[in-house]
């Protein structure tokens, strides 16, 4: 009888309304102290509020604002950085692919103020540079950027639509060149 009490007082330290019948039951009891009974449901209260707010933070911590901007900026880091090794890859001069990182430095700059049709349109431009082959760049290097950039860059900041066209060439069963 003792055990299902107890059992009873932890159903009321945790927030039901039956915490006064739990005190008033026990009166009978021998052994059993009002103050013993309240002090059990104050601890299991705050034991259960600690774990309420532990909860709360471990769910909200990985979505707060710092943790998804920098989430969301690890395929740019990648990206802006492929294009760096290009850079001094080979002895390429600097000024070669100086215009796709100041490309990827715009996209940088809508990325942070969170403006993600500007950041589709400014990686979409980075993306027609590297077909056009501006500023001179050599077949390979704007391919091998060009596929990289379909490999990091999330879908919805890129017209994934082109990738496909080009890659549909190198499927299983396609000549290679």
């Amino acid at each position: 009888m003792g055990k299902i009490l107890l059992g009873g007082i932890g159903l009321a330290g945790a927030g039901f309304p039956n915490d006064r019948r739990a005190v008033e039951t026990s009166r009978g009891i021998p052994g059993v102290h009002e103050e013993a009974i309240m002090r059990i449901i104050e601890d299991m209260t705050w034991a259960a509020a600690s774990c309420l707010l532990l909860a709360s933070v471990i769910v909200a911590a990985p979505g707060g604002p710092g943790a998804t901007l920098a989430v969301e900026q690890d395929w740019l880091d990648a990206m802006t950085q492929a294009v760096l090794v290009e850079q001094t890859k080979n002895g390429t001069e600097t000024g070669l692919l100086s215009p796709y990182v100041a490309q990827l430095a715009r996209v940088r700059a809508h990325l942070l103020n969170g403006e993600s049709e500007a950041v589709y349109r400014t990686m979409n431009r980075f993306m027609e540079m590297l077909q056009a082959r501006e500023s001179g760049i050599s077949d390979e290097v704007a391919d091998r950027l060009f596929d990289y950039c379909y490999v990091v860059t999330p879908a919805q900041y890129h017209d994934v639509s082109r990738h496909l066209h080009r890659l549909s060439g190198h499927q299983a069963g396609a000549p290679s060149v």
